[in-house]
């Protein structure tokens, strides 16, 4: 049987358009990627980027459970230094409650965004000295009522309260740290092998996680979803060349000056110094792009040598449509029975 495939939205503005057309495509996807058969949908949590139209992941996955009725919702992460976890508990438990079981709670220790926007997130709580530890044992506590002996806040219960309605765990990874928490709290481990592409650093991160794993309720075993940046087309000229933005995304990025997603046009037209063109090829190389055969028998690939339960595929491209035609490709292929 074939790996599960989920998506991981962040989002993205297109030039030309908004955040309320962006908002109407999360929308349509989550609708095409449930049609599809895919496991899960996640949000990313960014912050201070005109470019993207998820800082705040939880609004998205309410309106998302209103348009569909099997596919989980999740955030790919909660980043929990910016929130109090109180609050992070009560949303998440509140967002149960719209889609009752079918809702994951992924956290990251990453802000998600600059060191000064962070701060500004962050104000005078206090938030950013806290232990990232300390922060996630607090979570568990706000929604499960469940407290070490003399907590100070024992018997503060995240509300609403109800059976089943405090979210399964997942710990995000990108550099092995967070595979030591996933496993003491017996939560899942995503891996963003699309931010860090070291293949053998997720193996690394994933058999740390295996070796270590304290079963709990939601998780009596572990579970390793690895993300990973996809573009399928019908042709491999027009996947690479739906690759061109991508490249230039990274490259505003870098030199501080991120609006809305590129189109190609865009992206073939911009300037380039060779050291430019460096960075911008360096960040297409990060993405898995070609036909549907090509991408899957890669995919594949990821999966085995990370020993992967599970892959999560991010595709950023100026045209929802040809976003929902590389789901839609993809997924196709994935699922045919193998020769």
């Amino acid at each position: 049987m074939a790996l599960p495939l989920s998506v991981l939205d962040l989002l993205p503005i297109p030039s030309g358009s908004d955040a309320p057309g962006a908002l109407q495509d999360a929308l349509s996807l989550v609708r095409h990627a449930e049609h599809l058969g895919y496991s899960r949908y996640w949000v990313a949590e960014h912050h201070n980027m005109l470019g993207l139209a998820s800082s705040v992941p939880l609004a998205v996955l309410a309106a998302a459970s209103q348009v569909t009725s099997t596919i989980r919702l999740g955030s790919g992460g909660v980043m929990l230094p910016n929130h109090a976890p109180l609050s992070v508990a009560e949303g998440y438990k509140l967002l149960s409650a719209l889609a009752p079981g079918r809702v994951d709670l992924g956290l990251g220790r990453a802000p998600g965004t600059d060191g000064r926007t962070a701060h500004a997130l962050r104000g005078n709580a206090g938030l950013m000295e806290e232990p990232f530890e300390r922060q996630v044992a607090e979570l568990v506590a706000f929604g499960t009522g469940h407290y070490p002996a003399g907590h100070p806040f024992a018997g503060i219960i995240a509300a609403p309260e109800g059976p089943g309605l405090f979210p399964p765990l997942w710990m995000l990874s990108s550099s092995g740290y967070g595979s030591h928490v996933a496993a003491q709290l017996g939560a899942g481990l995503a891996f963003a092998w699309h931010i860090n592409p070291d293949t053998t650093q997720a193996r690394m991160a994933a058999e740390t996680y295996r070796r270590n794993f304290q079963p709990s309720a939601d998780f009596p075993q572990p579970k390793v979803m690895v993300a990973a940046n996809v573009l399928c087309a019908d042709t491999p000229e027009e996947a690479d060349e739906l690759t061109r933005p991508f490249g230039l995304m990274f490259l505003r990025l870098r030199l501080g000056t991120v609006g809305q997603y590129p189109s190609v046009q865009e992206a073939r037209d911009y300037p380039y110094t060779p050291q430019e063109q460096a960075v911008a090829d360096a960040a297409r190389a990060r993405v898995i792009a070609g036909t549907p055969e090509v991408v899957t028998e890669r995919l594949r690939t990821l999966a085995r040598d990370v020993n992967a339960d599970e892959l999560i595929l991010s595709t950023m491209t100026h045209d929802q449509q040809a976003r929902k035609r590389s789901y839609e490709l993809i997924k196709g292929a994935w699922d045919e029975p193998r020769q």
